[in-house]
């Protein structure tokens, strides 16, 4: 099992507004490197799309509440995995926000995609604050 955290980020957002925009998955092709990023589709509640025309990530939204998503792989993913997005409420304006991965690899794998799958989440999580104060 391959555990991947993402650094935790402050936003200066109302935690509310953070989990509304990262409930919809429709949000998540602004977060992602668009240079990384092809073959991208979505909805609210589902995306699927390929990291360097590699791998392909086919993620479903699971459950949420006032502080974390889930997200889950779909059928199309190569390798299971569990996704949770924690939001925090820090103060009337701020929250922190961080993305927790489990990904079911076996070892060869878990080497070849650990380092771009932290490196992925760690940005994803410093562009929710960007992509929140555009919104």
């Amino acid at each position: 099992m391959l555990k991947i955290k993402s650094d935790s980020i402050i936003v200066k957002s109302h935690a509310k507004k953070c989990i509304e925009f990262l409930c919809d998955l429709n949000n998540y092709q602004i977060l992602l490197p668009k240079d990384k990023i092809t073959n991208w589709e979505s909805t609210n509640d589902f995306c699927i799309f390929s990291i360097q025309k590699a791998y392909t990530l086919d993620i479903l939204k699971e459950s949420f509440d006032n502080n974390q998503i889930l997200l889950k792989s779909g059928s199309k993913s190569q390798f299971k995995f569990n996704i949770k997005i924690i939001v925090l409420e820090k103060s009337l304006n701020s929250c922190s926000t961080q993305i927790i991965c489990e990904a079911n690899v076996n070892p060869m794998l878990k080497f070849m995609v650990g380092k771009p799958l932290n490196e992925l989440f760690n940005y994803m999580a410093n562009n929710i604050e960007k992509a929140i104060s555009i919104d």
